[in-house]
């Protein structure tokens, strides 16, 4: 089974360093690592040149706009024709060792299904309890099912299991396709920059066709770089603005008014913290949940 290693980068020389390390400590070596850059110097052009050379990998370099959808899809245009799996993970990532060979073995294990993920060990914890985590339920904020994606255009993170199951989605960082099950699919390139939703856009259109399972024993570790990450409240706004492109494209289950009702929602309980806690920062993403709704409505880009 010949399986390929897709990374996008930007400016991250030394989190992709890390990443390539645990990549070449892998116990079932990927066939080939295709890396695309954006960054600004040539920094990672020399991590990757000594990655070649140390760890006898093939690896192909190439240099991409600043847009990670247009990256991803060139990638996808590198790959060997005889390629059956296709590996995605980010630069900032460190992949146990075993991790390769679990994906693979669950594809093994699950003949039919066309894309495997696997568990992000260092996730942070679920904050929302008791009363908060209810209330979020009803505003389609959340949901008791793990890999869910609900009509609002919410995701929930896969945390726990004994064992594989079947997801709606999988993570950017943590996300493998069979060849033939992404063939006709495409990452969406009106996303900008780090293009917002991007991976939830992308295999929840592969789950329309085909199963996808997350498997808790291939497991990585995701550092969340803070290098060349928009701030948080224009975060906010382009993930309201990918919800509504969700929907308005036809993804899944989403819906323009289930992405209303969990917007208005969301921002009824920041504005209800903002009260009780005197925080402007609630205040601020309250304003900034209106902002992306004004936006997605007015069909500014993600």
């Amino acid at each position: 089974m010949r399986h390929e290693l897709i990374i996008c980068t930007r400016n991250r020389a030394d989190d992709l360093r890390q990443c390539l390390e645990s990549v070449a400590a892998q116990s079932r070596l990927p066939d080939r690592v295709i890396v695309v850059d954006s960054s600004d110097t040539d920094a990672t052009r020399r991590v990757v040149d000594d990655f070649r050379s140390g760890s006898g990998l093939a690896v192909t370099f190439a240099s991409g706009p600043a847009r990670k959808t247009v990256q991803m899809n060139a990638a996808l245009k590198l790959l060997d024709t005889a390629t059956d799996i296709v590996h995605f993970t980010d630069d900032d990532v460190v992949l146990d060792r075993e991790y390769l060979a679990e994906i693979l073995a669950t594809f093994d294990a699950h003949p039919e299904c066309g894309g495997v993920g696997g568990r992000i060990a260092d996730l942070p914890p679920r904050r929302a309890k008791g009363l908060v985590r209810r209330v979020r339920r009803a505003f389609l904020l959340d949901s008791a099912r793990q890999g869910a994606l609900l009509p609002s255009g919410m995701n929930t993170m896969c945390r726990t299991g004994s064992g594989p199951y079947r997801v709606d989605w999988l993570s950017g960082c943590s996300m493998s396709y069979r060849r033939r099950a992404i063939d006709s699919v495409r990452f969406d390139e009106t996303r900008a920059r780090a293009g917002s939703g991007m991976d939830l856009d992308f295999s929840a259109r592969v789950a329309a066709r085909t199963q996808l399972i997350w498997t808790p024993r291939a497991f990585l570790n995701h550092s969340a770089s803070d290098i060349e990450r928009d701030d948080e409240l224009l975060v906010r706004r382009r993930v309201v603005r990918s919800r509504w492109r969700l929907a308005r494209i036809g993804v899944g289950p989403v819906n323009r008014p289930a992405v209303l009702f969990a917007v208005m929602g969301d921002t009824l309980m920041l504005l209800a913290m903002t009260v009780v806690f005197r925080s402007r920062t609630h205040l601020r993403q309250a304003i900034a949940n209106g902002v992306g709704v004004i936006e997605a409505v007015r069909g500014v880009p993600v």
